[in-house]
């Protein structure tokens, strides 16, 4: 080849190349030109209120892979759908409206680029395509229409550098890249938390009245429930905490800060996720019944293994009938919080969270509540009827008689009213004797009076009698009135009485009708802060004397198995000793047992045939924990239980 051809050929290789090169470069679009598409909308036929779901998809930054959810309208309402997982209810109308009028208002700022070379560049490849490892996915955001089609698909690629709220973006079946501003793009994410109602039960702090801490554990082998001491009842009325299910020593004290902390835990109680409940624990508690029968039901051993894989346990109790069924019961407890308007929160604890891999909230940092509500009748003002008046009895009218009755047939008498004879025997007077004459008459002494005369004292009688009746008449009227009246009230107080009910059943069908179905999930850091136990809210009252230089006390000593000093016959465990000191104490301070009898009963320390008396000791001769409590205590009262290096100690002091 001359020099002349291979000129040409060199000549016609560079041409191909830039040619080449000119349609695989993204081309720059200037602003000005005739086909720019500055300031223009970036979705022209759109209309928001056709928009009825929306489809979010992007890549998880942990596994790399595409992760998605779905808000759709129904005809139940908005639900939240996501693979592999159950619907749920989702908060979502306001965020669907949002999200429309952010795509609706998107304007063009600039053309980044035209073709698909750079799209991961821009970070706008498509996630529902992109394999794991890629880089340059973006977030996809598609609107839908009520057949499924999308209304308007976008995907959100960077920030472009040094312009806030600015990003490039491109609609999925075409390549050019634009710029844009948009706002609040990561509040619109896949994370179930973002569009669900967090606050699942609507609990008004406000409207608290009592909580019921129920801190048992599940013994399985014997399936019962195990409990340290009662439950704590803690009543609250007119931002004052009362504790009624146990005793306070006087040196005692409610913390208030940490129940009014517990309080507003509640009304902050949110869900981070859900799980379903078998279909035979949803149908019962929707009709606020918290058992079920037929516990060899195949099905049902299905739902008992559901329940434990969870933390929450079936054991038999007696029903409202007399009837042993399983109950649902949790090994870390329960809360009950009791409202003013007479609904029951039921919160159980299970395990901790454990759900799929991927699922950010499966770490341990989360836990499993099962919760319901019923109607608690004494939570409302109790129903104060007025007793009813006794009513008034007239007294008897006397019957008159009368003097011109006689004995013949078809007279007034013993023969009865209109001459029939009554069923008293007939009496025959006995006749003269023979020969009888009748004498003179005596003349008469009280001579009867003359007819007229008769008359007008008959007449006043009549009127006596007469004025007396009106009297009690009246007063019968005014006592019948009264008691009218006082029915009338306590009717009126017993419908009003009814109607609370009546209402707070109503709000209890609604909760359990959306409560039924699921297992929720809740941080650990909220449990914490509701499941609390009596010396998280029990504090010593702050002493204003001075400490003494020495106190005279008496102890019993729970020790356990490990401890100093421990006879090698002791084998419970720190735990066993712990309850089994918290118990003594609850005999003491709720039973009113004698002291010096349970120390010789049950301390195994040396002082325990003296009844636990230690004598007087100064602070430093103690060790530390044991001489801070008895030095706190006030003479004649009982510690908590103290622990130290020997066990478990409960103190008192005695001078």
């Amino acid at each position: 080849m001359n020099e002349i051809n291979k000129s040409i050929a060199f000549i016609a290789v560079a041409a191909a190349c830039i040619a080449l090169a000119i349609f695989s470069t993204p081309a720059k679009i200037d602003p000005t030109s005739k086909g720019s598409r500055m300031g223009q909308s970036l979705f022209e036929t759109f209309d928001p209120r056709d928009a009825i779901g929306i489809e979010i998809v992007e890549i998880d930054e942990e596994n790399l892979e595409a992760k998605s959810i779905e808000i759709a309208q129904t005809d139940k309402g908005w639900l939240i759908r996501r693979p592999q997982m159950p619907d749920y209810p989702a908060n979502a109308d306001n965020q669907v409206k949002d999200v429309s009028t952010i795509l609706l208002d998107l304007r063009i700022l600039d053309t980044a680029a035209e073709g698909a070379g750079e799209h991961a560049n821009f970070g706008v490849l498509d996630p529902s395509k992109a394999t794991p490892g890629d880089l340059g996915v973006g977030k996809s955001i598609a609107l839908k229409n009520n057949s499924g089609s999308n209304l308007a698909q976008l995907i959100i690629g960077n920030e472009v550098d040094g312009l806030s709220s600015t990003r490039y973006v491109r609609k999925p079946d075409e390549n050019t890249v634009f710029i844009v501003e948009i706002q609040n793009v990561n509040d619109v994410s896949t994370k179930f938390v973002d569009w669900v109602e967090k606050d699942f039960l609507d609990l008004d702090k406000w409207n608290i009245k009592r909580v019921t801490l129920d801190n048992y554990e599940v013994n399985l082998a014997a399936g019962q429930l195990n409990r340290t001491g009662n439950p704590l009842v803690l009543d609250y009325d007119n931002s004052e905490w009362k504790l009624s299910g146990s005793t306070l020593s006087e040196q005692e004290e409610l913390d208030k800060e940490k129940l009014d902390a517990l309080k507003d835990a509640f009304d902050d109680l949110e869900i981070i996720d859900v799980e379903n409940k078998p279909e035979i624990l949803v149908n019962n508690l929707k009709q606020g019944n918290e058992f079920f029968n037929n516990l060899k039901d195949q099905k049902n051993q299905a739902v008992v293994q559901s329940l434990q894989q969870k933390g929450f346990y079936t054991v038999a109790v007696k029903n409202p009938q007399g009837q042993q069924v399983p109950k649902v019961v949790s090994n870390k407890g329960e809360i009950i919080v009791g409202m003013k308007d007479g609904v029951e929160y039921v919160l159980r604890f299970g395990d901790t969270y454990r759900g799929p891999e991927d699922d950010e909230n499966s770490t341990g940092d989360s836990r499993y509540i099962y919760a319901f509500a019923r109607v608690n009748q004494s939570l409302l003002d109790p129903l104060m009827l007025e007793p009813v008046p006794t009513p008034l009895e007239l007294p008897a009218t006397p019957k008159k008689v009368d003097q011109n009755s006689t004995n013949d047939k078809g007279a007034k008498g013993d023969e009865g009213e209109k001459g029939e004879k009554t069923n008293a025997p007939a009496i025959t007077p006995p006749g003269p004797p023979p020969n009888f004459v009748p004498s003179t008459p005596p003349p008469s002494i009280n001579p009867p009076p003359p007819p007229a005369q008769a008359q007008i004292t008959s007449a006043n009688a009549d009127s006596n009698e007469s004025g007396e009746s009106v009297e009690m008449n009246q007063q019968k009227a005014q006592r019948d009135a009264e008691i009218a009246n006082v029915k009338a009230a306590n009717a009126a107080k017993q419908r009003e009485f009814n109607e609370k009910v009546a209402k707070a059943q109503k709000r209890v069908n609604e909760l359990n009708e959306n409560l039924a179905g699921w297992y929720y999930v809740i941080s650990n850091d909220v449990y914490k802060k509701i499941r609390l136990e009596r010396k998280d809210f029990v504090k010593t009252k702050e002493q204003n004397s001075e400490m003494p230089d020495e106190v005279q006390a008496s102890h019993i000593l729970i020790s356990y198995k490990g401890a100093d000093r421990a006879d090698a016959n002791i084998s419970r465990s720190k735990e066993e000793a712990k309850a089994e000191a918290e118990r003594i104490r609850g005999l003491i301070l709720n039973k009113g047992e004698d002291f010096a009898k349970l120390a010789g009963e049950y301390s195994d320390g040396p002082s325990k045939s003296k009844g636990g008396d230690l004598g007087k000791f100064k602070f430093e001769v103690m060790a530390k924990a044991f001489s801070e409590a008895a030095f706190a205590l006030d003479v004649g009262s009982v510690s908590e239980v103290v622990e130290t290096g020997f066990g478990f100690h409960v103190i008192k002091r005695t001078e």
